[in-house]
């Protein structure tokens, strides 16, 4: 039974970067805070947009008059970053400040201007390709953002955080050994507890406990 580990994996790393969040050693980061509890506008910086995890956005660009006029304004090819029939693409990408972050199959990560889709930088995760006990296939399903880095959970089950502005790894935690039958492909959630708090899911299900 190789799901129940997995899933404990996924717990722990919850949890953990959750008490990474909140412990002094970098202060917790306002400006996501307050778009982490804020209906979602030009910035799109969690899976799911914000704490709601209602993938909504406010913006007004796109309307029922004028959207059967979109069409593609640029496509980049990731430098045959997760190419293959044993890869899959599911991250939904993020965006702030007009760069949009994307994480691949392969859990590589790239940086995009997202007006011309221009790389600006890239991260090679270099995991091993023979790993063989992967839950639900070569994916990755999002980045975290946060404290001027990103998260990012790998198929070796490891969680890495990089830096923001040059995809240099900053730290990497390993959570288990994947030869154990474990794998991360979930997307890492930034928080603090004064966001969790904060935020209207959080206190729409405070009656329940």
């Amino acid at each position: 039974m190789r799901c129940r580990p997995h899933s404990m994996a996924l717990v722990w790393i919850s949890i953990g970067l959750l008490i990474s969040s909140v412990t002094p050693v970098r202060g917790a980061d306002p400006e996501i805070n307050q778009w982490l509890q804020s209906a979602v506008a030009r910035n799109w910086v969690t899976n799911g947009g914000n704490l709601t995890n209602q993938r909504y956005s406010t913006l007004k660009q796109i309307d029922p008059t004028n959207v059967n006029q979109l069409k593609g304004a640029w496509m980049t090819r990731l430098k045959r970053s997760g190419f293959g029939t044993k890869y899959s693409a599911e991250a939904t990408p993020l965006v702030k400040d007009g760069i949009m972050y994307i994480v691949t199959g392969n859990d590589d990560v790239f940086a995009l201007n997202a007006k011309t889709g221009e790389i600006l930088w890239q991260r090679w995760s270099w995991i091993d390709q023979k790993i063989s006990l992967v839950c639900c296939g070569w994916l990755s399903r999002g980045l975290a953002m946060g404290e001027g880095m990103l998260f990012v959970g790998q198929l070796d089950a490891n969680v890495v955080a990089l830096d923001i502005k040059t995809g240099r790894e900053v730290w990497r935690t390993p959570i288990e050994d994947w030869h154990n039958g474990y794998s991360i492909t979930s997307a890492p959630l930034y928080s603090t507890a004064s966001s969790i708090a904060a935020s209207p899911a959080a206190n729409s299900e405070s009656g329940d406990d």
